[in-house]
């Protein structure tokens, strides 16, 4: 979809829908503008159906005439000092949805005379503007989609606009990852699909096939992937700056395309999404894609995804087998379906050969950590407070929800077992903290955190930003760190 700026009169403006954002009770001074071209009074019609324009209202009129839209949508932002980051975006994406209701192929919204708002906004609508339709049928006549947006202001967005554009490109890149189904979605094809944007944005790409893997000693990897016909790899793309390389970043993102649980199989209802446990490595592959696209300078950044099918046969790994990972540690199975921790201490393992002094890997990891904060919030665990600090702050500028959970060092004892160096988990309690430990336990650096994105990083129901299926979380949050790293260079 194409987005461009305009700062013609927006009564003149030839487009579909006309979406005006109404800062609580303040007049507008666009809506006045309307109100004067179409001689209706929106305002009050709008007043009679208790549009407030507080955040989550909207209201919508049709048939406008003497005007360049036949449509007008009010959209509620709330009042300056009661604004939010979220509420915001919720507003532009409610735009689009109102478009698409209306299967309008164009429409402009007025941006708030507040840059962050505008911007907030916008990024809002471009979002709500996705849809996964790979697999529906079309018939002639059916809505075509969306074509354009347009930006209706008189300041120069240009800049933050297209910036904003990329990284929103690489959220909905790694949306369609977790959308893709798992006979499509396979460890190759991930493999395959990160090469087309090392290709396209100037990566270097390097994949382990399963050979490799076994010959590598990569046997945590093997292990998970080794009861699937869909053999497992491990994906490593890397961006180098042009000029000098002064830090050096890892993200690792768990690439579990189908979870069964294996032997300890997960109960029929909960399979149901299983094709979304790949989640940390489709934000790891956004993030690839846009910081390809941004070029930051002075930080070198590898994407690690190490990536299988965790299924069931006469080859998979059992209960209590015991697997010698690339570390040099062994690992004792206690549960099958504790697989992500175990393909993640593998690339853990490896990327530090790279000498980064930061690695931030993420996971659809633990149903604890969902219990514990919810559907909308990921959990950070660090023994790092500046590492901490500078993901949190990243997450709160691009409004994602993170949370700094305790890594509590006295559980770790939990993960030992008498008959090797761990085994893979603990017991049913502080379950997203063991895992975390676990991890912890494959890295030799201090730079390092963890990010349990089991709640947000998928959505089974439509919610105020996304629509049902992957959400790409966690791809804004990577761009925006790295963005920080560099800019402190």
């Amino acid at each position: 979809m194409n987005v461009s700026l305009t700062s013609a009169d927006i009564t003149t403006i030839d487009t579909g829908l006309l979406v005006l954002p109404i800062a609580g009770t303040e007049t507008s001074e666009a809506l006045l503008n309307v109100e004067k071209a179409t001689g209706i009074e929106i305002s009050t019609l709008a007043a009679e159906e208790q549009f407030k324009g507080e955040p989550g209202q909207d209201f919508l009129l049709r048939g406008v005439s003497n005007m360049g839209a036949s449509r007008v949508l009010l959209v509620g932002i709330g009042t300056e000092d009661s604004r939010e980051y979220d509420t915001l975006r919720a507003a532009g994406t409610s735009a689009a949805r109102q478009a698409k209701a209306s299967h309008v192929t164009n429409f402009t919204i007025v941006a708030p005379s507040d840059r962050a708002a505008a911007l907030a906004m916008i990024e809002g609508a471009v979002l709500g503007t996705y849809h996964f339709d790979r697999f529906i049928s079309k018939s002639d006549g059916d809505y075509a989609g969306f074509e354009t947006l347009q930006i209706a202001t008189q300041d120069d967005l240009s800049a933050d606009l297209a910036e904003r554009q990329t990284i929103i490109e690489g959220v909905n890149l790694a949306r369609t990852l977790v959308n893709d189904t798992p006979n499509h979605m396979t460890p190759i094809a991930m493999a395959q699909k990160a090469k087309d944007i090392a290709s396209e944005f100037g990566l270097k790409a390097k994949v382990l096939d399963e050979s490799a893997l076994e010959s590598g000693g990569f046997n945590l990897i093997m292990g998970v992937g080794k009861g699937s016909d869909n053999p497992p790899r491990l994906i490593h793309l890397t961006y180098t700056p042009s000029g000098e390389v002064k830090r050096k970043i890892a993200f690792v993102g768990k690439g579990v395309t189908f979870d069964t649980g294996g032997y300890n199989l997960k109960p029929g209802g909960a399979l149901l999404a299983m094709h979304s446990d790949m989640g940390g490595a489709a934000a790891v592959l956004g993030a690839a894609r846009a910081i390809g696209e941004l070029k930051p300078e002075g930080v070198e950044v590898h994407f690690v995804c190490p990536s299988a099918e965790n299924s069931i046969s006469g080859n998979a790994m059992r209960p209590q087998d015991i697997i010698r990972g690339y570390g040099k540690q062994t690992v004792e199975i206690h549960n099958t379906d504790a697989e992500g921790r175990l393909i993640l201490a593998d690339a853990l393992a490896y990327i530090q050969e790279y000498e980064v002094d930061t690695i931030i890997d993420l996971a659809t990891l633990t149903g604890a950590c969902v219990v514990a904060l919810g559907e909308s919030t990921a959990g950070l665990f660090s023994s790092n407070d500046a590492l901490s600090q500078s993901i949190l702050d990243a997450a709160a500028a691009c409004g994602e929800d993170i949370w700094r959970m305790p890594l509590n060092k006295k559980l770790d004892v939990l993960l030992d077992t008498p008959t090797a160096d761990m085994k893979n988990v603990g017991p049913r309690w502080g379950g997203a903290i063991t895992a975390a430990l676990f991890l912890n336990r494959w890295v030799k650096i201090d730079g390092w955190a963890h990010l349990d994105i089991a709640g947000p990083a998928y959505t089974e129901k439509e919610t105020s930003t996304n629509p049902p299926g992957g959400t790409g979380f966690a791809v804004a949050t990577l761009v925006e760190f790295t963005k920080g790293v560099s800019n402190s260079l």
